[in-house]
């Protein structure tokens, strides 16, 4: 299944970077269209969000939005997009690009905006026009995504409570590591990873001996050790870190010779807090940045490493993911007692846990850097836990079934029964190629049938010889070309007798993507009442752009060229059309029962049109399954052009489509259209030099008004008749080439 990630994410944000991981190591099929501008800058201070920064970022983006959409139209989109850490207005663009029939949208926002800007950061009153557009924003991006992904069970009672959110869209998902970068092995003595004397660390000013007020915390226990016990701090400067409670606890711990403490990060609270770090005279010591795959071996330098103290409603919802990273890395961890971090963490097992305030931060500091053992005791069993439970591979199995229960049609059981009917026509390689790819298939029970529709012997020969001990499939030869509906009609008797539910109906020339079956299947499951079913048809290989997304199937209009009726706008769930394309269409064995097979009256061109409208008028409705990609390697627009035999066929059948389905008013709509395109046709092979596919056309128009059926004439060579893929005079068309019988595929 195809994920798409989308919108103006913030790509270095290690949430971001999880997500990401974690879908990947799900198994999808994971794209991203992107375009930055919050990661522009890193500390986004009270400036950021003010009128004129909010009229900046305004302006960026619109220009991010406008390139976001062109490229999600280009690509096709995906059945799920996945909208991260501030992707809020992410998610209105997506739904005003895709108003229906669009991917379904999982929402991991980690925080909403109401907590960070106005709970947390005060930069809005709560009650001011600021606050309540903010919660109106984050209830219309919770309301308009399918699922809310967060990151502990109290942040989804906030969304609950606060926001107004459904719990049914609510999903937990503790955040847990990008275990591919912080990760300490199995074999690693974890209390002893990285350096401890301290040497190629310059110290930051310290105390000779305490000041007034300080308190001679763990003195005696932590004592005279060898080496510097370093704590370490990283992050942004916010206020959900609580740095106050940090200053108080370093201040109360500077008299600590044994004592160092390390501060790595920038943001808005640093000039204020650095200042008063340094005047408590502790060992401290500052770094602007550490870059992301360095932090690992930054962190496993550490002792102890310390979480936040915040007090805030925000600070008590969420587990910071530095958390989760020391973890990994086997530190001992120091953070605030809050129910979202005893969601996971056990206190005084894999973590320690203190009120928020500076004389209990630095109890517990002393207490740990006191007892060497514990600390090792402490970060071994935080190590295991991730490991464990927040790995990168636990994380996979959470999203892939996050995922595949928001599109439970896109991950239905593949074990009933399913035939594929190939039909080969003098092309062995394109038969193999085309065998090759479904040999791939993520479908379970395939039963595939080569229904070969009198080749040449030497064509024969090499598909027979190919086919042998390759691949489980099974062969048809044909003494003579049965045609398009013929042969495709021999093969649903075979395969719906043997027990299929649902038969594929291609061409030779196919390439087929691994879970376009079982998409297609599971739309034919979900939609009893549809039929036939199509596939998103690529022009030449996978992932190229669409030949057909559906067709417009409207007997009075069916002279018109197919590129002015075709559907163009690409949709992400499966959608009701007018009809498929014939080189690549699911049959179920309900619409078999009931409208029977292809009208072999046409013998080649037009059959699948007639077997669409059929259907509808029945009460079926055809529909497309964009989830399913199938690439028709020889399709090709009227440029291609006809040989005689083709002209001939395709010049009778709109006729014979036209007195099957239509009466005499939608007569007086289709014989002046059909009249002017076959004679424009006609001349157009003229003025080319090309006087026996012009005479073809008139034969096949006079055929067609006297009410011929069948095989062409005989004064048309066979040998020139080529594959096509769809009827109508103007698409898929191959020159006139080889020899042997009328056309397999389409």
């Amino acid at each position: 299944m195809r994920v798409c990630l989308f919108g103006t994410y913030n790509q270095g944000h290690s949430a971001n970077r999880i997500v990401v991981a974690a879908l990947g190591g799900a198994g999808f099929d994971v794209t991203e269209i992107h375009e930055p501008v919050w990661e522009a800058t890193r500390d986004k201070d009270a400036g950021y969000f003010a009128p004129l920064g909010l009229l900046r970022l305004a302006g960026r983006y619109v220009v991010a939005a406008a390139r976001l959409a062109r490229r999600w139209h280009a690509s096709g989109g995906a059945p799920v997009a996945v909208i991260g850490f501030n992707g809020q207005l992410d998610i209105l663009l997506l739904r005003l690009l895709t108003p229906r029939y669009g991917p379904r949208i999982v929402f991991a926002p980690l925080v909403s905006l109401t907590e960070t800007l106005v709970d947390d950061r005060r930069l809005y009153r709560p009650r001011s026009l600021g606050a309540r557009l903010l919660g109106a924003l984050d209830r219309l991006t919770c309301r308009l995504a399918d699922v809310v992904v967060v990151d502990s069970e109290a942040h989804r009672r906030y969304f609950v409570d606060r926001l107004g959110v459904p719990p049914r869209k609510l999903s937990v998902c503790h955040l847990g590591v990008d275990d591919a970068v912080f990760r300490a092995s199995d074999g690693d003595r974890v209390g002893d990873l990285g350096a401890r004397d301290g040497s190629d660390r310059a110290p930051g000013g310290r105390a000779d001996s305490p000041t007034a007020g300080q308190s001679a915390i763990g003195e005696a226990a932590i004592g005279a050790g060898d080496h510097a016990i370093e704590v370490l701090y990283f992050g942004q400067y916010l206020p959900l870190h609580g740095l106050d409670v940090v200053v108080d606890a370093v201040s109360r711990l500077s008299v600590r010779d044994r004592l160092r403490f390390v501060f790595i990060g920038t943001g808005p609270e640093r000039a204020r807090i650095e200042p008063q770090l340094r005047a408590t005279r502790a060992r401290v010591e500052f770094v602007n940045w550490v870059p992301y795959d360095r932090l690992p071996e930054r962190i496993a330098q550490a002792d102890i490493v310390l979480g936040v103290f915040g007090t805030s409603a925000k600070a008590a919802m969420v587990i910071p993911n530095k958390v989760y990273q020391a973890a990994a890395m086997g530190r001992a961890i120091v953070t605030a007692d809050t129910p979202a971090v005893r969601e996971v963490f056990s206190d005084g097992e894999n973590i320690v846990l203190c009120r928020p305030d500076g004389r209990a931060l630095a109890e517990a500091i002393g207490r740990v850097a006191a007892d060497a053992e514990m600390r090792r005791r402490i970060g071994e069993n935080a190590r295991r836990l991730v490991a464990g439970h927040l790995s990168g591979s636990a994380l996979a199995r959470r999203w892939r079934a996050l995922v595949e229960g928001l599109a439970p049609e896109l991950a239905a059981p593949a074990n009933e029964p399913l035939g594929v009917a190939i039909l080969s026509f003098n092309d062995a390689d394109s038969t193999l190629r085309c065998l090759e790819h479904l040999s791939q298939s993520d479908y379970d029970d395939v039963r595939i049938l080569v229904v070969d529709n009198g080749s040449r012997a030497e064509e024969r020969a090499r598909l027979e010889q190919g086919m042998a001990g390759r691949f489980a499939a099974r062969a048809e030869w044909l003494e003579r070309n049965l045609g398009f509906a013929g042969g495709h009609n021999l093969a649903m008797n075979r395969l719906f007798d043997e027990g299929c539910r649902y038969v594929l109906l291609l061409n030779d020339d196919t390439i087929v993507a691994p879970e376009a079956l079982r998409a297609m299947a599971a739309c034919a499951r979900r939609h009893p009442g549809a039929g036939p079913i199509g596939a998103r048809i690529a022009a030449d290989w996978l992932g190229a752009p669409a030949a057909s997304l559906g067709e417009r199937y409207v007997a009075a209009l069916a002279w018109l060229p197919r590129t002015l009726v075709r559907v163009r706008r690409p949709r992400q769930q499966d959608y009701p059309v007018g009809g498929v394309m014939g080189c690549a269409m699911l049959v179920s064995r309900n619409l078999y029962d009931r409208l029977g097979g292809l009208d072999e009256r046409f013998f080649a061109y037009y059959e699948e049109v007639d077997y669409c409208l059929r259907a509808r008028r029945m009460g079926f409705t055809p529909r497309v399954q964009p989830a399913a990609e199938i690439a028709h390697v020889g399709h090709r627009g009227f440029g291609g052009g006809l040989g005689p035999a083709s002209a001939y066929l395709k010049a009778r059948n709109l006729w014979l489509l036209g007195a099957k389905h239509l009466g005499w008013p939608g007569w007086l709509a289709f014989a002046p259209g059909a009249v002017l395109l076959q004679s424009l046709s006609a001349a157009g092979y003229l003025l080319r030099g090309k006087g026996a596919v012009a005479r073809a056309i008139a034969a096949g128009c006079r055929a067609g008004l006297r009410g011929e059926q069948g095989a062409p004439p005989a004064q048309f060579d066979p040998s020139l008749l080529q594959r096509a893929s769809s009827g109508g005079l103007d698409v898929a068309e191959t020159e006139a080439a080889g020899a042997g019988s009328p056309p397999a595929g389409r």
